[in-house]
């Protein structure tokens, strides 16, 4: 794979937004879909790591005080989340399936909504996609007046993971 050389100016790193099809839909077990959100971080190391290494790479490996912020984020909407470094987890996220390509992780709350992250590489591209189904009207409320920081967090973790790779290619070189 080539990597941009070290000397390069690194241009902003490109996360887009894309529209959660029956394709993508496929990879959620849940029975029903209530809210669905999918984004792109278009990066050259994509096939350098499997999907569970980039979720690892989004989720977990991040400054302390982003890891505070996500679990922070997370009691405020009581995820129902193992401790990290649990096995079969990432970042407390119980691993619902795992492949090379994609992994999925699954968990509850105690508002009465369940959701999905499933990441997906491709071959310029990692996929970042949230599923929620809600058991209850309350529960979209909980999760509605969540969604704002939810959708900005999403790409500022994409994107900070990417310049995180980057940087680390640079001083390796």
């Amino acid at each position: 794979m080539t990597h941009p050389d070290a000397s390069e100016e690194r241009a902003e790193t490109a996360v887009e937004a894309v529209e959660v099809d029956a394709e993508l839909l496929a990879f959620s077990t849940l029975e029903d879909i209530h809210h669905g959100d999918a984004h792109l971080l278009f990066t050259d190391y994509s096939g350098d790591y499997s999907a569970e290494q980039w979720a690892r790479i989004i989720l977990e490996n991040v400054p302390g005080e982003t890891r505070i912020a996500l679990e922070r984020a997370w009691q405020i909407i009581a995820l129902r989340l193992r401790a990290v470094g649990t096995a079969h987890t990432v970042a407390g996220w119980p691993i619902a399936h795992v492949d090379p390509e994609y992994v999925l992780l699954h968990t509850a709350s105690d508002f009465g909504f369940e959701g999905q992250l499933l990441f997906r590489r491709n071959e310029n591209s990692v996929l970042l996609a949230t599923f929620v189904r809600f058991h209850d009207p309350a529960a979209r409320a909980v999760w509605d007046r969540a969604l704002p920081a939810h959708l900005g967090f999403v790409r500022t973790l994409l994107a900070a993971s990417a310049d995180r790779l980057a940087d680390t290619s640079a001083a390796n070189h």
